[in-house]
Parts: C-alpha cells; sequence; structure tokens
C-alpha cells in the first residue's frame, strides 16, 4: 500500500524534472530504499519446484496442495521438499 507524503523540493529541479516527465515519486521511493539498505522482492509465478523441478500449480487458500512460497530463501517449494526440508 502506498501513502502520500508532502515533500520539499527546489523549484527550478522541480521545473527539470516535470520537463523531463521524470517520476518524482519513483525516484524519491528508490532513494529511501536504497539510503535503507532494502530490497524489493519480487514473487514471480512458479510452474516448477525450485528445489526439485517438479511441476504444479501454486497452492491457494482453496486448495493447499501445490507449490508454496519459501521466505526467506525466495523460492517456490513442492510439499514433499519442504517436508523433508529441515
Amino acid at each position: 500500500m502506498k501513502k502520500q507524503v508532502m515533500t520539499s523540493i527546489d523549484a527550478e529541479l522541480h521545473e527539470e524534472a516535470k520537463k523531463k516527465r521524470l517520476n518524482i515519486s519513483e525516484i524519491l521511493e528508490n532513494a529511501i530504499r536504497e539510503r535503507l539498505n532494502k530490497t524489493e522482492v519480487l514473487i514471480t509465478e512458479a510452474q516448477k519446484c525450485e528445489f526439485c523441478g517438479k511441476e504444479m500449480e501454486k497452492a491457494t487458500r482453496k486448495e493447499l496442495k501445490g507449490l508454496t512460497w519459501l521466505y526467506p530463501d525466495e523460492k517456490w517449494i513442492c510439499p514433499s521438499c519442504l517436508r523433508n526440508a529441515k
């Protein structure tokens, strides 16, 4: 979820950024993320287990059997690999 915040920048800098059609919000967000040493995690669509290569659908709320997103490894894992991983 995004939140709107007020920020102040130099008027001339704002005009130049506007002329070049720069996305000031994106630039500010990236600068803050970099300063805080935060990385953005992108969850990719899975088709196979990243440990054994078994192909299957992702698990859902209704159908719990399937690939699960493993955090902090940031990989998709099948139920058998998850059960055997200790």
